[in-house]
Formats: structure tokens, C-alpha cells, sequence
């Protein structure tokens, strides 16, 4: 992943950024999951194309804003790609155990696993949000977040973030409990049945 952001930010040119986008897309095809290497791609077509409407306007303070957030959104593309890639492909057993024999520090590794378990709750929780929503006939769409960005805010981002401190609350406690902080030698176990 630091590799990946190294090598973005390395190369200018928008054939050089979709050569690596393509290159992620087959990591992500390859890996069982061609329907969001379908979607990454066509988010990434849509920024382009919208970085190709918005360049001859880029005097202008809104378009110049929305100019840095498209670049900044295809940038990051990738590494997004990857994250999801190496979150849905990979034990976090495995992971933590691969950091351990990297030598990284015990708090970096603390956190890691922590984040590591929480996107999926996250995602859980985002989902149990929107259908409270539906049920109380909220609905998320555009006209509802120009019209009303705050009380959308309010219905959205309130419930997912006590949610979010409570699931990181509770998996660094369920982290510590598994000895993630122990010093010394850590050992690793892993059925490989073939």
C-alpha cells in the first residue's frame, strides 16, 4: 500500500494513473471480486470525465475546489481498491501475524488490527442506518442533502459515528484481551488444509 501511494504520486500523467488503476482492477478481478473492479473503473471514468468538464473553468473558486477533489478522489482510487482487496482476501490473524514478523512497533500493530476489524462493522452499521431511515420514511438522495445537508448530516453521520466509537471501543478491548500487548514472542498457528 506505501509502495502503491509512492508510485501514484510519482507519475503525472493520466495514461500513467490509469495503467496503475487497470493494474489494481486485475489484482481485484483475479481475487474474486470483478463487480467492484467493474464499479472502481467506471468511478474512475466518471472522474476523468469530470476533471475534462471542469479544467476550462478552473479560475473560478467552485470549479477550481471540485477540480482538487476529483484529482485527489482518482489518486486515491487505487489504494482504496487494495484496502478493500486485502480486507476481504485476508484473515486478520494472518495480518496481525505478518506485521509481528515484520518487526513493527505493538502499537502500530494494535491499531492496525483494530482498523482492520472495524471496516467491516462500519459497513454493517452503515447499512442498518439506511434502513432505519427507510423505515422512518428518510430517504438519502440528492435532492434531500441540497435541500437539507445538515439535517441529512444529523440522521447519517450522528448514529454512524457513537457506532463507530463503540465497535473501536470494544475491539481494542477485544484485542488486548487476546494478548496483542503481551511482550515478548508472539506464535501463530494456521490450519493450511488443502
Amino acid at each position: 500500500m506505501i509502495e502503491l501511494d509512492i508510485i501514484l504520486f510519482m507519475g503525472h500523467s493520466l495514461i500513467y494513473e490509469t495503467c496503475v488503476l487497470l493494474f489494481c482492477s486485475l489484482i481485484l478481478a483475479i481475487g474474486g471480486q470483478g463487480k467492484s473492479a467493474a464499479k472502481f473503473l467506471t468511478v474512475y471514468m466518471v472522474f476523468v470525465v469530470m476533471q475534462w468538464f471542469v479544467d476550462p473553468y478552473v479560475e473560478i473558486f467552485i470549479f477550481s475546489l471540485l477540480h482538487f477533489i476529483t484529482v485527489c478522489v482518482r489518486k486515491l482510487l487505487p489504494c482504496i481498491m487494495l484496502g478493500k482487496w486485502l480486507i476481504a482476501t485476508t484473515e486478520v490473524s494472518s495480518f496481525v501475524a505478518a506485521l509481528w514478523k515484520m518487526k513493527i512497533p505493538r502499537d502500530v500493530i494494535i491499531t492496525t488490527s483494530v482498523m482492520f476489524r472495524c471496516f467491516p462493522t462500519i459497513k454493517e452499521g452503515w447499512e442498518s442506518i439506511q434502513i432505519a431511515m427507510k423505515m422512518r420514511g428518510i430517504d438519502l438522495n440528492m435532492k434531500r442533502m441540497v435541500t437539507s445537508p445538515v439535517r441529512t448530516m444529523e440522521y447519517l453521520f450522528v448514529p454512524l459515528f457513537i457506532s463507530v466509537l463503540n465497535v473501536s471501543d470494544e475491539l481494542a478491548a477485544a484485542a488486548l484481551c487476546r494478548g496483542l500487548d503481551k511482550p515478548g514472542h508472539h506464535s501463530f498457528l494456521r490450519n493450511m488444509s488443502y
